[in-house]
């Protein structure tokens, strides 16, 4: 054998562990490519960079919004319960955001009850409830809730528009926000037919959220509560509700002036 044939020997035996070691660990040839000793990966990961950034993470607690009278066109429910979500997430994909709409979530058989509300919130981990435009009868159905909790609920109330009774809303929310011409004087807000939207309250609804999910349970009825609820109401000025019977200003019931 000549020296020559001995040189070819060997470097084909130093070659072949070369292509060997670059084909085992080259992998898919479409996901990944040698460029001048860096390693560029072209998959699925460089993609998902690509998607947008999810604001919200998954959780188990939930913030309840009812949308009640005259807050519960559909358009209105979608647009709202959208923004939110995007934010907070949605808690049917695990986040946060948890809405009931009156009538048509409440079905009892053929007819609606706003005290379904507590079976529909029952064994999950609420940590706020904020109710648009309340129905005739949502108090009760607070009520019993806060009767199932020793007297007291772990988590805030917010009430805006309702059209509940005035004494019992305003017992069984933190606060409640109203517009001064829509309350009569026999203790009632206005008939379901009577309510008009307020086109405030895609603002207050995102603020009520913002400032709901800072508390840790429910708020005290003092004066310190009006400050709070300045938070989420400004820049729109608000004063306190007057009782029209006894000429009392109402500790947690404000009105938008």
């Amino acid at each position: 054998m000549t020296n020559r044939m001995l040189k070819n020997i060997l470097f084909f035996l130093l070659l072949f562990p070369a292509v060997f070691i670059t084909a085992a660990c080259g992998g898919n040839s479409a996901s990944k490519a040698i460029h001048g000793g860096f390693v560029t990966v072209y998959d699925a990961a460089v993609s998902s960079l690509e998607q947008p950034t999810q604001l919200w993470h998954a959780t188990d607690k939930c913030l309840c919004i009812l949308f009640g009278y005259g807050y519960n066109d559909q358009a209105f429910i979608d647009k709202s319960v959208a923004a939110l979500s995007a934010r907070y997430g949605n808690y049917s994909d695990g986040g946060l955001i948890y809405p009931l709409v009156y009538p048509g979530d409440f079905k009892h058989g053929n007819r609606s009850f706003v005290t379904e509300l507590v079976n529909l919130l029952d064994g999950k981990d609420v940590c706020g409830v904020i109710i648009l435009g309340a129905p005739e009868g949502t108090h009760i159905a607070v009520a019993r809730m806060q009767d199932d909790w020793g007297g007291a609920l772990p988590y805030p109330v917010f009430s805006l528009f309702p059209q509940d009774d005035i004494l019992g809303i305003e017992d069984s929310s933190d606060f409640v926000i109203d517009k001064a011409q829509k309350i009569e004087t026999d203790g009632m807000f206005l008939t379901e037919s009577e309510q008009q939207f307020v086109e405030e309250v895609p603002a207050l609804l995102e603020n009520s959220v913002k400032y709901m999910l800072m508390l840790d349970g429910p708020l005290e009825k003092n004066a310190a509560l009006f400050d709070f609820v300045k938070k989420i109401t400004e820049p729109l000025k608000i004063g306190r509700y007057v009782e029209p019977d006894s000429g009392l200003l109402s500790v947690n019931h404000f009105v938008l002036e």
